[in-house]
Protein backbone atom coordinates (compact mmCIF):
# COMPACT_ATOMS: atom_id res chain seq x y z
CA UNK A 1 0.00 0.00 0.00
CA UNK A 2 2.96 2.14 0.77
CA UNK A 3 4.82 1.53 -2.34
CA UNK A 4 1.58 2.55 -4.38
CA UNK A 5 1.23 5.36 -2.57
CA UNK A 6 4.36 6.72 -3.10
CA UNK A 7 4.56 5.16 -7.31
CA UNK A 8 1.09 7.43 -7.50
CA UNK A 9 3.48 10.27 -5.97
CA UNK A 10 5.57 9.63 -8.60
CA UNK A 11 3.76 9.75 -11.36
CA UNK A 12 2.18 13.13 -10.27
CA UNK A 13 5.75 14.59 -9.32
CA UNK A 14 6.51 17.31 -11.75
CA UNK A 15 10.08 16.63 -14.16
CA UNK A 16 12.19 19.27 -12.13
CA UNK A 17 11.49 17.41 -8.73
CA UNK A 18 11.73 14.19 -10.25
CA UNK A 19 15.12 15.30 -11.67
CA UNK A 20 16.47 16.66 -8.09
CA UNK A 21 15.38 13.22 -6.47
CA UNK A 22 17.18 11.29 -8.99
CA UNK A 23 20.09 13.27 -8.45
CA UNK A 24 20.37 13.40 -4.51
CA UNK A 25 19.56 9.79 -4.55
CA UNK A 26 22.35 8.72 -6.53
CA UNK A 27 24.41 11.14 -4.37
CA UNK A 28 23.25 10.92 -0.88
CA UNK A 29 23.47 6.86 -0.61
CA UNK A 30 26.98 6.65 -1.64
CA UNK A 31 28.20 9.45 0.10
CA UNK A 32 26.82 7.67 2.92
CA UNK A 33 28.51 4.00 2.30
CA UNK A 34 32.10 6.30 1.44
CA UNK A 35 31.73 8.09 5.01
CA UNK A 36 30.75 4.60 7.44
CA UNK A 37 33.51 3.15 5.02
CA UNK A 38 36.05 6.14 5.78
CA UNK A 39 35.01 6.70 8.94
CA UNK A 40 35.40 2.74 10.03
CA UNK A 41 38.61 2.87 7.96
CA UNK A 42 40.31 5.63 10.05
CA UNK A 43 38.95 4.83 13.52
CA UNK A 44 40.65 1.08 12.96
CA UNK A 45 43.92 2.72 11.78
CA UNK A 46 44.29 5.14 14.77
CA UNK A 47 43.05 2.68 16.88
CA UNK A 48 46.17 0.37 15.31
CA UNK A 49 48.23 3.15 16.18
CA UNK A 50 47.77 3.86 19.51
CA UNK A 51 48.16 0.45 20.08
CA UNK A 52 51.90 0.21 18.18
CA UNK A 53 52.17 3.84 20.01
CA UNK A 54 51.54 1.73 23.55
CA UNK A 55 53.73 -1.01 22.67
CA UNK A 56 56.66 0.85 20.98
CA UNK A 57 56.46 3.14 24.62
CA UNK A 58 57.21 0.43 26.79
CA UNK A 59 59.57 -1.44 24.21
CA UNK A 60 61.86 1.60 24.03
CA UNK A 61 62.67 2.38 27.64
CA UNK A 62 62.84 -1.42 27.90
CA UNK A 63 65.86 -2.05 25.54
CA UNK A 64 67.17 1.99 26.64
CA UNK A 65 67.08 0.12 30.08
CA UNK A 66 68.88 -3.09 28.58
CA UNK A 67 71.61 -0.65 27.17
CA UNK A 68 72.40 0.97 30.32
CA UNK A 69 72.42 -2.06 32.25
CA UNK A 70 74.86 -3.62 29.62
CA UNK A 71 76.69 -0.45 30.03
CA UNK A 72 77.22 -1.47 33.54
CA UNK A 73 78.18 -4.94 33.33
CA UNK A 74 80.80 -3.77 31.01
CA UNK A 75 81.80 -1.43 33.75
CA UNK A 76 81.97 -4.01 36.26
CA UNK A 77 84.60 -6.26 34.37
CA UNK A 78 86.51 -3.48 33.78
CA UNK A 79 86.77 -2.79 37.82
CA UNK A 80 87.27 -6.40 38.37
CA UNK A 81 89.99 -6.33 35.87
CA UNK A 82 91.78 -3.00 37.22
CA UNK A 83 91.39 -4.58 40.92
CA UNK A 84 92.77 -8.09 39.71
CA UNK A 85 95.94 -6.15 38.50
CA UNK A 86 96.42 -4.08 41.70
CA UNK A 87 95.65 -6.53 44.61
CA UNK A 88 99.05 -7.34 45.37
CA UNK A 89 99.93 -3.63 45.88
CA UNK A 90 100.87 -2.99 49.29
CA UNK A 91 98.33 -0.24 48.87
CA UNK A 92 96.06 -2.02 47.23
CA UNK A 93 92.92 -1.17 49.05
CA UNK A 94 93.52 2.18 48.73
CA UNK A 95 94.09 1.99 44.88
CA UNK A 96 90.53 0.42 44.74
CA UNK A 97 89.13 3.22 46.72
CA UNK A 98 90.47 5.64 43.93
CA UNK A 99 88.97 3.38 41.10
CA UNK A 100 85.21 3.25 42.90
CA UNK A 101 85.63 7.22 43.88
CA UNK A 102 86.73 8.10 39.39
CA UNK A 103 83.72 5.89 38.66
CA UNK A 104 81.21 7.64 40.84
CA UNK A 105 82.28 11.01 40.06
CA UNK A 106 82.36 10.10 36.14
CA UNK A 107 78.59 8.30 36.94
CA UNK A 108 76.28 10.96 39.26
CA UNK A 109 73.22 8.42 38.85
CA UNK A 110 75.68 5.78 40.99
CA UNK A 111 75.40 6.73 44.98
CA UNK A 112 77.43 3.67 46.05
CA UNK A 113 79.67 1.33 44.94
CA UNK A 114 81.29 -1.68 46.82
CA UNK A 115 83.30 -4.88 46.09
CA UNK A 116 82.41 -7.85 48.96
CA UNK A 117 84.61 -11.43 48.12
CA UNK A 118 84.77 -15.02 49.68
CA UNK A 119 87.15 -13.96 52.36
CA UNK A 120 84.91 -11.58 54.24
CA UNK A 121 86.92 -8.56 52.61
CA UNK A 122 84.63 -5.41 51.91
CA UNK A 123 85.68 -2.21 50.58
CA UNK A 124 83.07 0.57 49.65
CA UNK A 125 82.82 3.81 48.55
CA UNK A 126 79.56 5.75 49.66
CA UNK A 127 78.23 2.81 51.45
CA UNK A 128 79.39 0.63 54.24
CA UNK A 129 78.21 -2.41 56.58
CA UNK A 130 76.08 -2.00 59.43
CA UNK A 131 76.60 -6.26 60.35
CA UNK A 132 79.54 -7.90 61.00
CA UNK A 133 78.11 -11.06 60.22
CA UNK A 134 79.69 -12.64 56.81
CA UNK A 135 79.00 -10.83 53.80
CA UNK A 136 79.16 -14.74 52.36
CA UNK A 137 76.18 -15.51 54.69
CA UNK A 138 73.71 -12.49 52.72
CA UNK A 139 71.37 -13.53 50.63
CA UNK A 140 71.97 -10.86 47.82
CA UNK A 141 76.10 -12.43 48.04
CA UNK A 142 74.59 -15.90 47.42
CA UNK A 143 72.23 -14.31 44.70
CA UNK A 144 75.07 -12.64 42.79
CA UNK A 145 77.21 -15.71 43.07
CA UNK A 146 74.28 -17.67 41.21
CA UNK A 147 74.58 -16.04 38.36
CA UNK A 148 78.15 -15.89 37.68
CA UNK A 149 78.06 -14.93 34.09
CA UNK A 150 75.15 -11.77 34.21
CA UNK A 151 74.16 -9.18 36.36
CA UNK A 152 71.62 -9.47 39.08
CA UNK A 153 69.21 -6.59 39.98
CA UNK A 154 67.93 -5.75 43.40
CA UNK A 155 64.97 -3.91 43.59
CA UNK A 156 64.96 -2.96 47.48
CA UNK A 157 67.31 -2.65 49.88
CA UNK A 158 65.89 -3.94 52.67
CA UNK A 159 67.57 -7.68 51.93
CA UNK A 160 71.23 -6.01 52.48
CA UNK A 161 73.39 -5.52 55.31
CA UNK A 162 74.46 -2.73 53.51
CA UNK A 163 73.19 1.29 53.19
CA UNK A 164 74.45 4.13 51.20
CA UNK A 165 76.61 6.99 53.29
CA UNK A 166 73.34 9.05 51.77
CA UNK A 167 70.15 8.74 53.30
CA UNK A 168 67.73 6.90 50.25
CA UNK A 169 65.12 5.03 51.21
CA UNK A 170 64.43 1.60 49.58
CA UNK A 171 62.19 3.08 46.63
CA UNK A 172 64.53 5.49 45.58
CA UNK A 173 67.47 2.77 45.02
CA UNK A 174 68.38 -0.11 43.23
CA UNK A 175 71.41 -2.46 43.08
CA UNK A 176 73.17 -3.75 40.27
CA UNK A 177 75.55 -6.91 41.08
CA UNK A 178 77.93 -8.06 38.94
CA UNK A 179 80.40 -11.55 39.89
CA UNK A 180 84.40 -12.06 38.99
CA UNK A 181 87.43 -13.32 40.68
CA UNK A 182 90.57 -11.25 42.78
CA UNK A 183 93.60 -13.54 43.04
CA UNK A 184 91.16 -16.88 42.16
CA UNK A 185 88.77 -15.50 45.27
CA UNK A 186 84.93 -14.97 44.04
CA UNK A 187 84.13 -11.55 44.50
CA UNK A 188 80.94 -9.65 44.36
CA UNK A 189 80.73 -6.18 42.90
CA UNK A 190 77.49 -3.89 44.02
CA UNK A 191 76.04 -0.58 42.52
CA UNK A 192 73.25 1.37 43.75
CA UNK A 193 71.81 3.25 41.64
CA UNK A 194 69.67 6.07 42.03
CA UNK A 195 66.16 5.34 40.55
CA UNK A 196 65.94 8.70 38.82
CA UNK A 197 67.69 7.33 36.15
CA UNK A 198 64.31 5.51 35.23
CA UNK A 199 62.82 9.42 34.96
CA UNK A 200 65.29 10.29 32.40
CA UNK A 201 64.91 7.34 29.87
CA UNK A 202 61.24 7.29 30.48
CA UNK A 203 61.34 11.49 29.37
CA UNK A 204 63.66 10.22 26.33
CA UNK A 205 61.41 8.50 24.52
CA UNK A 206 58.79 11.51 24.15
CA UNK A 207 55.76 10.01 25.69
CA UNK A 208 52.40 12.10 25.15
CA UNK A 209 51.24 13.64 28.03
CA UNK A 210 49.03 11.15 28.83
CA UNK A 211 50.71 8.33 28.82
CA UNK A 212 53.82 7.31 30.89
CA UNK A 213 55.57 3.59 31.39
CA UNK A 214 56.52 2.06 34.59
CA UNK A 215 58.71 -0.52 36.12
CA UNK A 216 57.70 -3.85 37.72
CA UNK A 217 59.78 -6.86 39.28
CA UNK A 218 59.80 -10.39 38.44
CA UNK A 219 57.14 -10.67 41.66
CA UNK A 220 54.68 -8.00 40.74
CA UNK A 221 56.33 -5.28 42.75
CA UNK A 222 56.60 -1.71 41.83
CA UNK A 223 60.36 -0.97 40.79
CA UNK A 224 59.52 2.77 40.16
CA UNK A 225 56.30 4.37 38.54
CA UNK A 226 56.12 8.61 38.07
CA UNK A 227 53.21 10.13 39.96
CA UNK A 228 49.88 9.48 38.92
CA UNK A 229 46.67 8.02 40.08
CA UNK A 230 46.65 5.29 37.82
CA UNK A 231 49.67 2.61 38.37
CA UNK A 232 48.38 1.37 42.06
CA UNK A 233 44.85 1.10 40.47
CA UNK A 234 45.69 -1.51 37.96
CA UNK A 235 44.63 -5.17 38.55
CA UNK A 236 47.27 -8.07 39.22
CA UNK A 237 46.33 -9.25 35.35
CA UNK A 238 47.60 -5.63 33.93
CA UNK A 239 50.77 -6.28 35.87
CA UNK A 240 51.38 -9.91 34.47
CA UNK A 241 50.76 -9.39 30.81
CA UNK A 242 53.54 -11.43 29.08
CA UNK A 243 56.06 -9.46 26.44
CA UNK A 244 54.47 -8.29 23.89
CA UNK A 245 50.43 -8.70 25.22
CA UNK A 246 48.31 -5.81 24.90
CA UNK A 247 44.91 -5.37 27.26
CA UNK A 248 42.90 -2.40 27.44
CA UNK A 249 41.23 -1.67 31.07
CA UNK A 250 39.17 0.97 32.09
CA UNK A 251 39.59 2.84 35.62
CA UNK A 252 36.81 5.02 36.60
CA UNK A 253 35.22 6.80 33.87
CA UNK A 254 38.56 6.50 31.80
CA UNK A 255 40.16 3.99 29.39
CA UNK A 256 43.77 2.83 29.01
CA UNK A 257 45.59 0.98 26.56
CA UNK A 258 48.32 -1.55 28.71
CA UNK A 259 50.88 -2.71 27.29
CA UNK A 260 54.13 -4.79 28.26
CA UNK A 261 57.76 -5.61 27.43
CA UNK A 262 59.87 -7.65 29.43
CA UNK A 263 63.53 -6.71 29.94
CA UNK A 264 66.23 -8.72 28.44
CA UNK A 265 68.98 -7.71 31.18
CA UNK A 266 67.08 -8.40 33.50
CA UNK A 267 63.88 -9.63 35.52
CA UNK A 268 62.16 -6.47 35.59
CA UNK A 269 59.04 -5.66 33.21
CA UNK A 270 58.24 -2.08 31.42
CA UNK A 271 54.47 -1.45 30.93
CA UNK A 272 53.43 1.38 29.19
CA UNK A 273 49.81 2.91 30.02
CA UNK A 274 48.17 4.79 27.44
CA UNK A 275 45.26 7.32 28.06
CA UNK A 276 41.94 6.43 25.17
CA UNK A 277 40.93 9.46 25.65
CA UNK A 278 42.86 11.77 23.12
CA UNK A 279 41.81 8.59 20.33
CA UNK A 280 38.24 9.03 21.45
CA UNK A 281 38.55 13.02 21.40
CA UNK A 282 40.48 12.42 17.65
CA UNK A 283 37.27 10.17 16.23
CA UNK A 284 34.65 12.53 17.98
CA UNK A 285 36.41 15.21 15.87
CA UNK A 286 36.87 12.98 12.68
CA UNK A 287 33.10 12.27 12.79
CA UNK A 288 32.57 15.83 13.44
CA UNK A 289 34.73 16.87 10.10
CA UNK A 290 33.30 13.98 8.01
CA UNK A 291 29.40 15.21 8.77
CA UNK A 292 30.32 18.60 8.04
CA UNK A 293 31.97 17.78 5.42
CA UNK A 294 28.80 14.89 4.05
CA UNK A 295 26.54 17.90 5.08
CA UNK A 296 28.81 19.98 3.00
CA UNK A 297 28.82 18.10 0.28
CA UNK A 298 25.00 17.34 0.09
CA UNK A 299 23.94 20.87 0.33
CA UNK A 300 26.40 21.80 -2.48
CA UNK A 301 25.42 18.62 -4.41
CA UNK A 302 21.35 19.90 -3.69
CA UNK A 303 22.28 23.38 -5.08
CA UNK A 304 23.98 22.42 -8.12
CA UNK A 305 21.05 19.46 -8.51
CA UNK A 306 18.84 22.37 -8.57
CA UNK A 307 20.85 24.37 -11.05
CA UNK A 308 21.11 21.47 -13.81
CA UNK A 309 17.18 20.54 -13.63
CA UNK A 310 16.11 23.78 -14.04
CA UNK A 311 18.59 24.33 -17.03
CA UNK A 312 16.44 20.75 -18.18
CA UNK A 313 13.21 22.05 -17.25
CA UNK A 314 13.18 25.38 -17.93
CA UNK A 315 13.60 25.38 -21.86
CA UNK A 316 11.19 22.54 -22.00
CA UNK A 317 8.11 24.87 -19.79
CA UNK A 318 9.07 27.81 -22.21
CA UNK A 319 8.66 25.34 -25.27
CA UNK A 320 5.79 23.82 -23.91
CA UNK A 321 3.85 27.50 -23.05
CA UNK A 322 4.64 28.23 -27.20
CA UNK A 323 3.17 25.08 -27.69
CA UNK A 324 0.01 25.80 -25.70
CA UNK A 325 -0.17 29.50 -27.59
CA UNK A 326 0.03 27.60 -31.43
CA UNK A 327 -2.77 25.23 -29.98
CA UNK A 328 -4.58 28.59 -29.58
CA UNK A 329 -3.84 29.17 -33.27
CA UNK A 330 -1.20 31.99 -33.15
CA UNK A 331 1.43 30.51 -35.68
CA UNK A 332 3.36 33.89 -35.26
CA UNK A 333 5.44 32.52 -31.88
CA UNK A 334 8.83 31.45 -32.07
CA UNK A 335 10.67 29.13 -29.50
CA UNK A 336 13.69 31.27 -29.76
CA UNK A 337 15.60 28.54 -27.45
CA UNK A 338 19.58 29.40 -27.45
CA UNK A 339 21.16 26.24 -26.41
CA UNK A 340 22.93 23.91 -28.36
CA UNK A 341 21.72 20.48 -26.89
CA UNK A 342 19.06 18.23 -27.56
CA UNK A 343 16.46 20.50 -26.39
CA UNK A 344 17.81 23.41 -28.25
CA UNK A 345 17.26 21.09 -31.69
CA UNK A 346 13.65 20.40 -30.70
CA UNK A 347 13.47 23.89 -30.27
CA UNK A 348 14.56 24.55 -33.91
CA UNK A 349 13.13 22.02 -35.30
CA UNK A 350 10.25 23.63 -33.78
CA UNK A 351 10.10 26.85 -35.46
CA UNK A 352 11.06 25.62 -38.37
CA UNK A 353 7.76 23.59 -38.45
CA UNK A 354 5.92 26.97 -37.84
CA UNK A 355 7.73 28.45 -40.57
CA UNK A 356 6.70 25.31 -42.99
CA UNK A 357 3.18 25.71 -41.54
CA UNK A 358 2.90 29.60 -42.14
CA UNK A 359 4.16 29.02 -45.91
CA UNK A 360 1.95 26.33 -46.24
CA UNK A 361 -1.18 28.35 -45.00
CA UNK A 362 -0.43 31.32 -47.54
CA UNK A 363 0.08 28.21 -50.09
CA UNK A 364 -3.46 27.18 -49.21
CA UNK A 365 -5.24 30.96 -49.20
CA UNK A 366 -3.63 31.55 -53.18
CA UNK A 367 -4.07 27.95 -54.54
CA UNK A 368 -6.91 26.16 -55.07
CA UNK A 369 -6.94 23.21 -52.73
CA UNK A 370 -7.72 20.63 -55.38
CA UNK A 371 -4.06 21.70 -57.35
CA UNK A 372 -2.13 21.70 -54.02
CA UNK A 373 -3.70 18.06 -53.13
CA UNK A 374 -3.21 16.70 -56.31
CA UNK A 375 0.73 18.74 -56.40
CA UNK A 376 1.48 17.65 -52.69
CA UNK A 377 0.04 13.90 -54.09
CA UNK A 378 2.41 13.71 -57.35
CA UNK A 379 5.39 15.23 -54.42
CA UNK A 380 4.63 11.84 -52.38
CA UNK A 381 4.78 9.60 -55.09
CA UNK A 382 7.96 11.10 -56.18
CA UNK A 383 9.92 10.48 -52.95
CA UNK A 384 8.77 7.23 -52.79
CA UNK A 385 12.04 4.90 -53.45
CA UNK A 386 9.77 2.40 -55.27
CA UNK A 387 8.59 5.08 -57.73
CA UNK A 388 12.86 5.25 -58.54
CA UNK A 389 13.27 2.28 -58.77
CA UNK A 390 10.50 1.62 -60.97
CA UNK A 391 11.72 4.44 -63.09
CA UNK A 392 14.63 3.35 -63.73
CA UNK A 393 13.47 -0.27 -64.50
CA UNK A 394 11.24 1.37 -67.29
CA UNK A 395 14.25 3.23 -68.78
CA UNK A 396 15.99 -0.35 -68.34
CA UNK A 397 13.33 -1.78 -70.69
CA UNK A 398 13.01 0.68 -73.43
CA UNK A 399 16.69 0.34 -73.53
CA UNK A 400 16.38 -3.14 -73.67
CA UNK A 401 13.91 -2.73 -76.89
CA UNK A 402 15.97 -0.68 -78.46
CA UNK A 403 19.17 -2.75 -77.87
CA UNK A 404 20.82 0.33 -75.94
CA UNK A 405 23.17 -1.85 -73.71
CA UNK A 406 25.49 0.90 -72.78
CA UNK A 407 22.29 2.57 -71.54
CA UNK A 408 21.03 -0.72 -69.72
CA UNK A 409 24.67 -0.53 -68.10
CA UNK A 410 24.33 2.85 -67.02
CA UNK A 411 20.98 2.38 -65.59
CA UNK A 412 21.96 -0.84 -64.36
CA UNK A 413 24.73 0.82 -62.52
CA UNK A 414 22.47 4.05 -61.12
CA UNK A 415 20.23 1.46 -59.72
CA UNK A 416 23.04 -0.47 -57.99
CA UNK A 417 24.19 2.85 -56.47
CA UNK A 418 20.81 4.06 -55.22
CA UNK A 419 20.11 0.82 -53.62
CA UNK A 420 23.26 0.17 -52.07
CA UNK A 421 23.26 4.26 -51.28
CA UNK A 422 19.69 3.78 -49.25
CA UNK A 423 21.33 0.12 -47.53
CA UNK A 424 17.50 -0.42 -46.05
CA UNK A 425 17.92 2.72 -44.02
CA UNK A 426 21.42 0.91 -42.56
CA UNK A 427 24.45 3.65 -41.69
CA UNK A 428 27.25 1.15 -41.49
CA UNK A 429 27.73 -1.84 -44.17
CA UNK A 430 30.72 -4.43 -45.21
CA UNK A 431 33.33 -3.83 -47.38
CA UNK A 432 31.69 -5.96 -50.38
CA UNK A 433 28.65 -4.03 -50.04
CA UNK A 434 30.90 -0.52 -50.21
CA UNK A 435 32.75 -1.84 -52.85
CA UNK A 436 29.94 -2.79 -55.06
CA UNK A 437 28.54 1.01 -54.17
CA UNK A 438 32.17 2.55 -55.52
CA UNK A 439 32.29 0.01 -58.40
CA UNK A 440 28.73 0.71 -59.88
CA UNK A 441 30.30 4.80 -59.68
CA UNK A 442 33.49 4.19 -61.21
CA UNK A 443 31.69 2.72 -64.11
CA UNK A 444 29.35 5.37 -64.59
CA UNK A 445 32.42 8.09 -64.17
CA UNK A 446 34.14 5.89 -66.81
CA UNK A 447 31.57 6.11 -69.39
CA UNK A 448 31.47 9.43 -68.99
CA UNK A 449 35.18 10.44 -69.49
CA UNK A 450 35.83 7.23 -71.72
CA UNK A 451 39.18 6.66 -72.04
CA UNK A 452 40.81 9.94 -69.92
CA UNK A 453 39.68 7.68 -66.59
CA UNK A 454 40.49 3.71 -65.73
CA UNK A 455 40.69 2.35 -62.78
CA UNK A 456 41.64 -1.06 -60.71
CA UNK A 457 39.88 -2.21 -57.38
CA UNK A 458 41.86 -5.07 -55.09
CA UNK A 459 40.07 -6.44 -52.35
CA UNK A 460 41.25 -9.16 -50.02
CA UNK A 461 38.71 -12.07 -49.12
CA UNK A 462 39.35 -11.72 -45.56
CA UNK A 463 38.04 -8.22 -46.02
CA UNK A 464 34.54 -8.60 -47.39
CA UNK A 465 32.53 -9.21 -44.46
CA UNK A 466 33.76 -5.89 -42.30
CA UNK A 467 32.00 -3.99 -41.06
CA UNK A 468 32.61 -0.21 -42.05
CA UNK A 469 30.78 3.18 -42.34
CA UNK A 470 28.59 3.48 -45.75
CA UNK A 471 29.38 6.01 -48.09
CA UNK A 472 33.11 6.32 -47.26
CA UNK A 473 35.21 5.46 -50.87
CA UNK A 474 32.99 7.09 -53.24
CA UNK A 475 33.67 10.60 -51.90
CA UNK A 476 37.03 10.04 -51.87
CA UNK A 477 37.00 8.59 -55.10
CA UNK A 478 34.94 11.47 -56.47
CA UNK A 479 37.65 14.12 -54.99
CA UNK A 480 39.99 11.53 -57.52
CA UNK A 481 38.47 12.35 -60.46
CA UNK A 482 37.48 16.17 -59.97
CA UNK A 483 40.59 17.16 -58.48
CA UNK A 484 43.09 14.94 -59.78
CA UNK A 485 42.76 13.19 -62.83
CA UNK A 486 40.11 15.95 -64.57
CA UNK A 487 42.58 18.45 -64.33
CA UNK A 488 45.84 16.11 -65.48
CA UNK A 489 46.67 15.91 -69.34
CA UNK A 490 45.75 12.32 -70.65
CA UNK A 491 43.67 11.52 -67.80
CA UNK A 492 44.84 8.97 -65.09
CA UNK A 493 44.18 5.89 -63.02
CA UNK A 494 42.22 5.23 -59.97
CA UNK A 495 43.59 2.36 -57.85
CA UNK A 496 41.31 0.92 -54.54
CA UNK A 497 42.56 -1.51 -52.40
CA UNK A 498 41.81 -2.86 -49.14
CA UNK A 499 43.50 -5.39 -46.96
CA UNK A 500 43.30 -6.71 -43.06
CA UNK A 501 46.29 -6.87 -40.37
CA UNK A 502 45.02 -8.52 -37.34
CA UNK A 503 41.87 -6.52 -36.45
CA UNK A 504 42.83 -3.26 -38.44
CA UNK A 505 41.74 -2.55 -41.59
CA UNK A 506 43.28 -0.42 -44.17
CA UNK A 507 41.37 1.23 -47.41
CA UNK A 508 43.55 2.91 -49.82
CA UNK A 509 42.53 5.56 -52.55
CA UNK A 510 45.14 5.85 -55.30
CA UNK A 511 45.11 7.98 -58.00
CA UNK A 512 47.61 9.26 -60.71
CA UNK A 513 46.13 12.57 -60.67
CA UNK A 514 47.52 15.87 -60.76
CA UNK A 515 48.87 15.57 -57.38
CA UNK A 516 49.19 18.80 -55.24
CA UNK A 517 52.23 20.85 -54.55
CA UNK A 518 54.13 20.78 -50.71
CA UNK A 519 52.14 23.84 -49.78
CA UNK A 520 48.46 22.93 -50.75
CA UNK A 521 49.41 19.22 -48.87
CA UNK A 522 50.21 21.04 -45.90
CA UNK A 523 46.88 23.07 -46.36
CA UNK A 524 44.99 20.20 -46.32
CA UNK A 525 46.14 18.06 -43.90
CA UNK A 526 45.97 20.99 -41.61
CA UNK A 527 42.44 21.33 -42.38
CA UNK A 528 42.03 17.54 -42.00
CA UNK A 529 43.33 18.20 -38.48
CA UNK A 530 40.68 21.03 -38.07
CA UNK A 531 37.71 18.60 -39.44
CA UNK A 532 39.14 15.75 -36.62
CA UNK A 533 39.02 18.64 -34.01
CA UNK A 534 35.30 19.22 -34.87
CA UNK A 535 35.64 22.67 -37.33
CA UNK A 536 34.00 22.35 -40.55
CA UNK A 537 35.73 22.01 -43.80
CA UNK A 538 34.87 20.38 -47.41
CA UNK A 539 31.88 18.67 -47.87
CA UNK A 540 33.12 15.27 -48.96
CA UNK A 541 36.17 15.70 -46.01
CA UNK A 542 34.16 16.62 -43.26
CA UNK A 543 31.22 14.02 -44.69
CA UNK A 544 33.87 11.50 -44.47
CA UNK A 545 35.49 11.74 -41.52
CA UNK A 546 32.16 12.61 -39.47
CA UNK A 547 31.02 9.04 -40.74
CA UNK A 548 34.54 7.56 -39.09
CA UNK A 549 34.23 9.49 -35.92
CA UNK A 550 30.71 7.94 -35.52
CA UNK A 551 31.58 4.17 -36.46
CA UNK A 552 35.01 4.09 -34.35
CA UNK A 553 35.23 7.35 -32.00
CA UNK A 554 38.63 8.67 -31.95
CA UNK A 555 40.31 4.74 -33.19
CA UNK A 556 40.78 5.74 -36.52
CA UNK A 557 43.67 7.06 -38.76
CA UNK A 558 43.12 9.71 -41.53
CA UNK A 559 45.79 10.25 -43.96
CA UNK A 560 46.75 11.49 -47.13
CA UNK A 561 49.92 11.51 -49.51
CA UNK A 562 50.59 13.61 -52.48
CA UNK A 563 53.42 14.29 -55.25
CA UNK A 564 52.35 17.17 -57.57
CA UNK A 565 52.36 16.09 -60.89
CA UNK A 566 52.51 12.41 -59.91
CA UNK A 567 49.94 10.99 -57.96
CA UNK A 568 47.49 11.64 -54.55
CA UNK A 569 46.78 8.53 -52.18
CA UNK A 570 43.94 8.67 -49.08
CA UNK A 571 44.50 5.91 -46.56
CA UNK A 572 41.92 5.12 -43.79
CA UNK A 573 42.94 2.94 -41.40
CA UNK A 574 40.10 1.88 -38.23
CA UNK A 575 39.63 -0.80 -35.56
CA UNK A 576 37.02 -3.77 -36.56
CA UNK A 577 33.64 -3.64 -35.14
CA UNK A 578 31.41 -5.96 -34.04
CA UNK A 579 28.45 -7.20 -36.70
CA UNK A 580 25.73 -4.83 -34.15
CA UNK A 581 26.63 -1.36 -35.93
CA UNK A 582 24.87 -3.26 -39.10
Amino acid sequence: MIIQRFRDRLRCMKLRNKLILNYCLLTVIPLLILSVVVTGQLTKDMTDNMAEFAARSASQVGEAMDVYIDVYHELMAYLLGTMEQEADFANAEALMIKRQEEIMDASPEIVGLALADESDRFIGTGMKRISRDPVTGEKWFQAALQNPDGLTVLNASESKVIITNEAYSADQVFSVLGTGRINGIRAVIMIDIKKDVFQSLIESVALSPDSFVFVADENGEIVYTPVNPVTYRLDDRCLSLANGEQDRVRIGDSEYMVSAYDSKSTDWHFISVTSLYTQKKNVLRLYIVLGVITAGLLAASIFIYIRLADSFTKPIQKLTEKMRLVEQGDLSVRADLKYQDEIGSLGKSFDHMLDRMNVMVEEIQTEKQRTLQARLKSLQEQIKPHFLYNTLDTINWMAREHQAEDIVKMVEALTNMFRLGLSQGKDFITVKEEIGHVTNYLYIQSVRYENRLSYEIDVKEDCLDMVIPKLILQPLVENAIYHGIKLKKGGGRIRITAEKQGSELTLSVYDTGAGMSREKLAALRKDIEAIESGSAGSFGMTYVIERLRLYAGDDFRFRIESVEGAFTEVIIRLKEKEAEYV
